[in-house]
């Protein structure tokens, strides 16, 4: 077989060989009852998890992230139980172009600027300390005062304003 037919073989079967990706609901009845299946819910809550990476929001991201946001925790699903440290405060500001992480423990405050390219719905982090040198990061939920976004498998969640405005305003 000549080397142009083994790779027009190689060609062929790369094109026909497509991955197997199948929608996944997952569906909340009115009893609080989860099942998982194939097909949207009939009635209660639904969630389209993409198996891919963890749960996905149905409403679409349609604005920029911009303003301050404090972070509350972590969760390994969107509307998961967050942990919290409570010894770390990070203040997240975002503009078009550039975010800003203000971590503060203790007595130490630091602060990060890392230029972003932000669309609707998806914002990418530059900077070298990431390894691939960008983290893409998808916005699963912003309202006015509630941020969930996602990297790595796992979400961040955030609450709007100042970290010490509103550590401040918890604690009266």
């Amino acid at each position: 077989m000549t080397v142009a037919a083994r790779f027009l073989l190689l060609v062929m079967a790369t094109v026909l060989v497509q991955p197997a990706i199948a929608d996944v609901y997952k569906c909340t009845d009115s009893n609080g009852e989860v099942v998982f299946q194939g097909d949207p819910c009939r009635a209660g809550t639904e969630v389209k998890l993409d198996i891919r990476f963890a749960e996905q929001q149905q409403q679409s991201v349609e604005q920029l992230v911009t303003g301050s946001w404090c972070e509350i925790g972590t969760s390994t699903v969107a509307s998961g139980n967050v942990q919290q440290d409570s010894a770390l405060r990070k203040t997240w500001v975002f503009t078009e172009r550039q975010m800003v992480q203000q971590i503060s423990q203790g007595q130490r405050e630091d602060t990060f600027r890392y230029p972003i390219r932000q669309s609707p719905g998806s914002f990418v982090v530059d900077h070298p300390a990431f390894g691939s040198g960008q983290v893409s990061w998808q916005v699963r939920t912003l309202t006015d005062s509630q941020l969930v976004i996602s990297a790595y498998g796992g979400f961040t969640h955030l609450t709007a304003g100042d970290c010490d405005l509103v550590m401040a305003s918890t604690q009266n």
